[in-house]
Order: C-alpha cells, then sequence, then structure tokens
C-alpha cells in the first residue's frame, strides 16, 4: 500500500467551491475520472458519489465541504471499492475553522497583540484556547509553509524592519490577487496548510 503522499502525488486534493450544476464541476469530475481512484489507478470503476457534507463554520447547518468519489467494485466493474474526497479551498481538512478565519486569527496575532487580543478581534467562534493552539501550530508549521510557497514565489523583502515570524507577508507576496492566501495554498499547491 502506497503513503497517503505518494497517493495523492500530481491529484486533485482541494479545487475552488463550484456551483451543483455548473460546467466547471463537470470539467473537475471528468479531471478525476481521467485521473484515476487515488487507491487503485482505476479510472474505468470511478463514480461521482456525490458531496462531502459538514458542519458551517458557524452555527449548526450542514454544508457541502467537497466532493466524494467511489471506486466502484460492483457487479464486473474492477475498482477497489474505496472512497476519496476533494476538499473545496476554503475548508481546511479535519477542523471547522475555514481558511479566512485561520487567516484573520494569524493576521491579528501578527500585529503583536497578545494572543488573547488577537482571538478578540478576530471575533472566531472558537475558544481563546483554541486560537492558541492554532497559533503554536501555525508556529510549527511555518518551516513547512515557507519551503513549499518558495515554489511559488520568493520570500519579499523586508520593506519596514518588522519580522515575519507567520509568513504572512509571504503568503501575500505568492498570491497578492486572492481574497485568502490561505485557500489559494491549498488549491494551488494541492497541500493541507495542517501539513
Amino acid at each position: 500500500m502506497r503513503s497517503c503522499q505518494a497517493c495523492y502525488a500530481g491529484r486533485v486534493k482541494f479545487s475552488r467551491f463550484l456551483a451543483p450544476g455548473s460546467v466547471g464541476l463537470l470539467a473537475l469530475r471528468a479531471e478525476v475520472r481521467a485521473g484515476g481512484c487515488l487507491h487503485c489507478d482505476c479510472s474505468s470503476a470511478l463514480v461521482a458519489h456525490g458531496y462531502l457534507r459538514g458542519y458551517a463554520a458557524s452555527g449548526h447547518d450542514k454544508v457541502s465541504r467537497g466532493l466524494r468519489f467511489f471506486c466502484s467494485n460492483r457487479g464486473t466493474k474492477p475498482g477497489c471499492g474505496r472512497t476519496f474526497s476533494i476538499l473545496w479551498d476554503t475548508v481546511i481538512p479535519r477542523c471547522l475553522l475555514r481558511t479566512g478565519q485561520l487567516f484573520s486569527l494569524l493576521q491579528a496575532a501578527a500585529t503583536g497583540a497578545t494572543l488573547h487580543g488577537a482571538w478578540t478581534a478576530s471575533r472566531l467562534f472558537i475558544s481563546a484556547r483554541s486560537a492558541c493552539r492554532w497559533v503554536a501550530r501555525w508556529h510549527l508549521l511555518a518551516a513547512h509553509v515557507r519551503s513549499r510557497l518558495s515554489m511559488v514565489a520568493q520570500p519579499p523583502g523586508k520593506t519596514d524592519g518588522l519580522p515575519d515570524p507567520l509568513g504572512l507577508r509571504h503568503l501575500a507576496a505568492a498570491f497578492p490577487t486572492e481574497g485568502c492566501p490561505l485557500a489559494a495554498f491549498q488549491r494551488v499547491l494541492q497541500i493541507a496548510v495542517t501539513g
């Protein structure tokens, strides 16, 4: 069995949100089918299996978090019987927090305020303790994120003499036209921001 990193090498894991019935959604499904199953590489048995549903970023509503695919082993189909998902780029895998919310928390933490002040300024639905854990986790992932960002754009030079310990300037330089650089990071590099 291949490792997860080998399974996803060169394959789609993240996509922009595509409206149901849109041409872009049909093109994405065709692209995934052409690439084959992430587990067994069989493309002839791959079936679009609906939407991946989960809780909204706030509240108790269920929303679409991405697409599901099934490698059919029913009847005479040669698939492996396993499923896999393609997430929307605003979704962080296995997390309720969205990329835009994490980015606003990191921006507030980068201002030099205390973490409690950053949590208050970001107005997130998570607890202050969770906000501290997210910022600490981002510090641990900074080297991973910076090395991946260097494939997209060179780090910007210092103009104001202030440090950039969270790498937010590098994110903004790599994706200057995007509304949320973390979502663009996931979509362009096909890597989750959480490693």
